[in-house]
């Protein structure tokens, strides 16, 4: 699925020299990694509250940096142009050490601070099947990639079953640490990286609640215990949150706009290649439902306006449309939960959920039931 996260980050330029400027080390840390398999020698660390973005040169994969954090607080390290990274937890006084390949940043091992410590160990003791959760993700890569020369050579839904099996694993395992570790940021990471689900976030309630209570003010508890709150208030069986927004004929439509008639609410981007095969199958439900029975409201996350009305006129999208350029800061996607695209919702004529980030071919299956029903009962 097509996934866009945008943040607003302040750049910071510095020089190699710059960074292993002279202070006493109970005023800063410092981190020396080597990091083998990298394609580019720009590394980008992003650190504290305000985000702040150094870019450094590796040499032969190896850096040293020496930076600012009073408290404990996490720094991403960004490879590969961005595509890859790797998360550790760093505080003044201390130093660490980061050694691994930029091919498995997840086997990527972080030496010196307990936390660390902890989540280094979780890997050491899950290597093996963090290996094969690798192994059949390349798989599944070179299969889409190159699938018109392989034929069926590969076979996807076995592929597909064996990274289920092993994800299932490793959230096991994960479920495990977190109860054995009840005190330590270490188990909001670990519930982060291996048992949030994007499509059922609010599974991760039970072991929040769990967590012992200095861990609560946590900025990483509050993140994951909203992600938790808000994938439960747009289940099925709730109801739909209100929005408003300019509809590309200018209307400001809401809920309220929908009234009295089923809305199919769809969340896509023109880059999305998982989106557009549903566009035919939504035009299909359009046609086969009239209109005083079914509304359809698509919101493009498109930043460009432009490269969504292309693609509405390219696939023939005569239904009702919004183009929030805001893109994934969207207030009506993150008010939705929306993680990923597409993103589709049903909701009935009472302004209730009753499907929450269905497959096309489902809501299909839920209006021709409901209008069924509906159509025998006015007989």
């Amino acid at each position: 699925m097509y996934m866009r996260i945008k943040t607003t980050l302040r750049i910071c330029l510095l020089s190699f020299a710059l960074l292993v400027f002279s202070c006493d080390d109970g005023d800063s840390y410092i981190l020396k990694g080597k990091i083998t398999g990298l394609q580019n020698p720009e590394l980008y660390i992003v650190s504290g509250i305000e985000l702040r973005v150094d870019t450094i040169l590796s040499r032969s994969g190896g850096f040293t940096f020496r930076g600012d954090s009073k408290t404990v607080e996490p720094l991403l390290i960004y490879m590969e142009n961005g595509s890859a990274w790797i998360t550790l937890w760093v505080k003044n006084g201390e130093k660490f050490t980061l050694t691994g390949d930029a091919n498995y940043p997840e086997l990527i091992m972080v030496k010196g601070g307990e936390i660390n410590k902890s989540l280094s160990d979780f890997k050491n003791d899950n290597l093996l099947f963090i290996k094969e959760k690798y192994e059949i993700q390349d798989k599944l890569s070179i299969s889409v990639d190159h699938s018109h020369e392989l034929g069926q050579g590969i076979n996807r839904t076995h592929l597909s079953s064996q990274l289920k099996n092993v994800d299932q694993i490793l959230k096991s395992q994960a479920q495990d640490f977190v109860k054995a570790n009840p005190s330590s940021i270490a188990a909001l990471v670990i519930i982060q990286d291996y048992i949030l689900d994007i499509e059922n976030a609010s599974g991760i309630q039970p072991l929040l609640d769990i967590l012992d209570e200095e861990l609560r003010i946590s900025p990483l508890y509050e993140k994951l215990y909203a992600r938790s709150l808000k994938d439960k208030q747009t289940k099925s069986g709730q109801p739909a949150l209100d929005f408003r927004i300019e509809n590309t004929k200018n209307d400001t439509v809401s809920l309220e706009t929908f009234k009295a008639k089923y809305l199919v609410l769809t969340f896509a981007a023109s880059r999305c290649e998982f989106c557009k095969p549903d566009y035919p199958e939504l035009l299909a439900i359009k046609n086969n439902f009239p209109d005083k029975e079914l509304a359809i409201l698509t919101v493009s996350l498109d930043e460009n306006k432009e490269d969504w009305k292309r693609l509405a006129k390219e696939y023939e999208i005569d239904w009702m449309q919004a183009i929030d350029n805001s893109g994934w800061a969207s207030e009506i996607a993150s008010l939705y939960n929306v993680q990923s695209v597409p993103c589709n919702y049903l909701i009935d004529k009472e302004g209730i959920i009753i499907g929450s980030k269905l497959s096309v071919d489902s809501i299909q299956s839920i209006l021709s039931e409901k209008l069924k029903k509906t159509k025998t009962a006015k007989m």
